[in-house]
């Protein structure tokens, strides 16, 4: 045990804390063989986030990738009128929710522009960047899954931009509730409006309309 100090917050990390449940999870989502699997998860080192914590503020640099095992996050930056904007939701689900990071600055090492707080009282994991690099380092197999997860990082993105491009605000809600409809009963209705790029009134009409027809 170690402690971890998170923009002024104290906290207890693990390392190599064992979740069956967790560790049976991540290992069918990263879809890995258990040797291979196991020396990922030895690096993790689990933490406790309190709501409203930040792991990640603006400015700084992203040392980390996270993987959510209980709670909710959320990745959001601040726009030039000073709003803050959801860009992305972080709950124990799919690959693409479970995982949280900044991969621009981390790879890059460069200040982020985004921030990363936690929603509600949650439990994640880390694996820092140097330990990244080692694991990276041993092996092509390390490189060959270090660029299969970048290439899933950017898809997802890309996916995220198309939908605020390509789809009316009714029509990103729809989808959006089609695909990932337990994020409605986890996220506020005003952070769901933003990450549609939406006013919370704006959401508001488009369910009513839907309900009704």
């Amino acid at each position: 045990m170690r402690s971890l100090t998170v923009y002024g917050v104290n906290l207890t990390v693990s390392r190599n804390f064992m979740s069956k449940p967790y560790y049976n999870k991540l290992q069918n989502l990263l879809d890995m063989e258990v040797t291979a699997f196991d020396r990922l998860y030895s690096l993790l080192r689990f933490t406790d986030v309190k709501k409203k914590d930040f792991v990640l503020k603006e400015g700084d640099t992203c040392k980390f990738i996270g993987l959510v095992q209980k709670g909710t996050l959320r990745t959001f930056y601040v726009n030039e009128k000073g709003e803050e904007v959801s860009f992305l939701f972080h709950f124990n689900q799919q690959i693409e929710d479970i995982v949280f990071t900044d991969y621009e600055s981390f790879l890059l090492e460069t200040p982020s522009k985004l921030n990363i707080q936690a929603l509600e009282d949650s439990t994640v994991c880390f694996i820092n960047y140097d330990d990244w690099q080692r694991l990276c380092n041993e092996s092509d197999y390390w490189m060959h899954f270090s660029k299969k997860m970048t290439e899933k990082v950017f898809l997802a993105a890309k996916r995220r931009i198309e939908d605020l491009l390509y789809y009316s605000p009714e029509n990103r809600y729809l989808k959006l509730l089609k695909d990932n409809p337990l994020l409605f009963q986890k996220i506020p209705q005003k952070l769901i409006a933003s990450y549609l790029g939406i006013t919370p009134q704006s959401l508001s009409r488009i369910r009513k309309r839907i309900c009704i027809n």
